[in-house]
Parts: structure tokens; C-alpha cells; sequence
């Protein structure tokens, strides 16, 4: 019975340095220049930014400058500045540099840190599929008592993107009434399509119709085409600036039809504050005529949005609508508070 135990005992013991031992094998490990290491599994590397999942702090965002070597143990994709893509593991090359062994390739000579420009990319980046994200957000408001009013507002937006393309899809809409009588009833639905022609620059052609009865706006067209440049692009921070030529066409209900070709310029902003949680966000278009400065239209929202469950979020935004030259009779400045709830992906 002893020997059996002591036998069993054994086995246990060998399981358990085995199973350590596997568990071992599965890591990554990433060198830093101060001496120190991590241990993990990368997920990522984009930009300056290496992203390591860890057992004891999840994902740690390591700033891809500070590493000076990585090992991985299981075969995960790297893509080079130069464009080239390699299925392989990766073991120190020293020098702060890598080598890359895979079952088609082997590189005999070291690669250097600074020339990987993806570790897993995205498949927009690679040009395998496309890269979908989107938002729908609702808001409504009704009141009872002294004041009698209800007020709905929504907007929804779709961002498809590929390697070279990228299609901007959105609508947005208010309508509100006030003692049972409606007094404001807008909708506007947009379309843009870029090329992009390097890595930051991009070639873009768009179009937008907008009905607001209540300012005695049938219908406007809006067609156009420019360039622009994207400074940032990465899942924290979001920038480009537009400039490019449009046609505009109002269709009133009473003033005279008129249209007219025009200068365009726009800003698109957003950045998450605090970690991944808040995000404040600022878009800007101006649309400004080529034969004279009084038809000049200007829109702006910015806001934050919050997460409040998964998938969930929660907008706060002022924006404003201002038409230097708008039909006799109306203002030339719309401004909006909005609070809403939208689900995103």
C-alpha cells in the first residue's frame, strides 16, 4: 500500500511539473531596454503601442519604442513596414531586433524592431475583409404639467473600411412638438466614399440631402469631391481634415429656388479621455459659395460619449446649425442640446 501511494504520489508530482511546464511553453515573453520582462500573450502591435495580455493585469499597452526583444511560442502574423506579410514565431535577434520562423519562410538575418509595423494586423490592413463599426443612438424626451412638449432625436452612422477604401454611411433627425402642435421636423441622410492614396491622404467624394420644413427647406443637395488627410487613425484617437469643391441645391417650399457651387472644408475628431471609457468627439463642415460669402452654411456637433452597458452607451452634445442667408423670415442659427442612449458596435 505504501508503494502504491508513493507511486501515485508521483504521478501527481510529475502531472503538475508537466502541466506547469506546458502552461510555460504557451507564453510570450516580451524584453524591455530597462532589463525588465513581461510575460503573456501578445494580442497586438499597431503604431508605438504593443498590447500584452496578461494573467495578472489583463491587457497592458507597452509603447512598442521601450522593447528591445520579444519571444513567442505559438505562430502569430507580422506585418513589416515594407508591406510584407510572414505567418511565423519570432525569437530574439538581438540588437533590438527579431527573427521570424515560420513553415514558409525563414528570415536568416535579424529584422529590426522598428521596421514591424503590425503583429496580428487587422483585416482591413491586410486587404483580406473589411473592418465594420457603427452607432445608433435614440433620444426622447416628453413632458407633462405646466409645459406640454415631446421631443425625439436620432442619429445613426456605419464606417466600413478596407485598405484602401472607406465608406461613411449616416442619418440624423429631430422632430418635436410643443402643446400638441409639431414645431420642428428636420432629417438629414449622408454618403461619403474615400480612396486613400498613401497612408494619409485620401482622395473623397460625398453627398447629402436635408429636408427641415420649418425652415422652409423642401429639400438640399449637396454633392461634392476634394481630398483629405488623415492624421490619426487608431482605435483612441480619431482625426483628418477635409477641403475639397461642392455643389449645393436648395429646393425651398415658398423662397425661390437656388444653387450654387461652393468651397468645402470639414474636421472629424474623437479621442477616449480616460482609458477606453469616455469619449469626446468633434465634427465640423463648412460649406461656403464660391460667388459670394453670404451663402455660407456651418455645422458642428461635439459631445462625450459614455459607456452604460455592453454595447451600451450614452451621449451628451450640443451641436449647431447656423445659414448666414436663410429664407426671409427664419434664423440663421439652430442649436440643440441632446441626450441619448445608442447601441454600438
Amino acid at each position: 500500500m505504501m508503494k502504491k501511494s508513493t507511486f501515485h504520489a508521483a504521478l501527481a508530482t510529475l502531472a503538475a511539473i508537466t502541466s506547469t511546464a506546458c502552461l510555460q511553453s504557451v507564453a510570450d515573453t516580451v524584453h524591455l531596454k530597462d532589463g525588465s520582462h513581461l510575460i503573456g500573450t501578445i494580442v497586438s502591435k499597431k503604431d508605438d503601442t504593443l498590447v500584452l495580455k496578461t494573467s495578472f493585469a489583463g491587457n497592458l499597452s507597452i509603447t512598442w519604442s521601450e522593447v528591445a526583444s520579444i519571444e513567442t511560442d505559438e505562430t502569430a502574423r507580422f506585418m513589416l513596414k515594407d508591406k510584407s506579410l510572414f505567418e511565423a514565431q519570432a525569437s530574439s535577434g538581438g540588437n533590438e531586433s527579431v527573427i521570424l520562423k515560420g513553415q514558409n519562410v525563414v528570415t536568416t538575418s535579424p529584422v529590426d524592431l522598428a521596421d514591424v509595423a503590425y503583429i496580428n494586423p487587422p483585416p482591413e490592413v491586410t486587404g483580406e475583409g473589411l473592418n465594420i463599426t457603427g452607432r445608433a443612438n435614440v433620444g426622447l424626451t416628453s413632458n407633462r404639467g405646466n409645459t406640454h412638449n415631446d421631443q425625439l432625436f436620432y442619429d445613426a452612422e456605419a464606417l466600413i473600411r478596407g485598405l484602401k477604401n472607406r465608406f461613411t454611411i449616416g442619418a440624423t433627425g429631430e422632430r418635436k412638438k410643443e402643446e400638441g402642435t409639431e414645431t420642428a421636423r428636420s432629417n438629414r441622410a449622408y454618403f461619403k466614399y474615400d480612396h486613400f492614396i498613401s497612408e494619409k491622404w485620401y482622395a473623397y467624394a460625398n453627398t447629402d440631402v436635408e429636408e427641415d420644413e420649418f425652415k422652409d427647406l423642401n429639400l438640399r443637395t449637396t454633392l461634392g469631391a476634394g481630398s483629405g488627410y488623415q492624421f490619426f487613425e487608431t482605435p483612441r484617437r480619431q482625426l483628418s481634415l477635409e477641403g475639397g469643391l461642392s455643389y449645393v441645391h436648395n429646393d425651398y417650399i415658398l423662397a425661390e429656388d437656388d444653387g450654387y457651387g461652393a468651397g468645402r472644408w470639414a474636421v472629424r475628431y474623437s479621442e477616449y479621455l480616460f482609458g477606453t471609457s469616455t469619449q469626446f468627439f468633434h465634427n465640423h463642415e463648412g460649406l461656403a459659395s464660391l460667388d459670394t460669402i453670404e451663402d455660407t452654411i456651418i455645422r458642428s456637433q461635439t459631445g462625450v460619449r459614455f459607456p452604460l452597458l455592453t454595447n451600451l452607451s450614452g451621449t451628451i452634445q450640443y451641436d449647431v446649425d447656423w445659414n448666414n442667408n436663410p429664407p426671409a423670415g427664419y434664423k440663421n442659427t439652430d442649436t440643440s442640446y441632446i441626450v441619448s442612449v445608442g447601441y454600438h458596435w
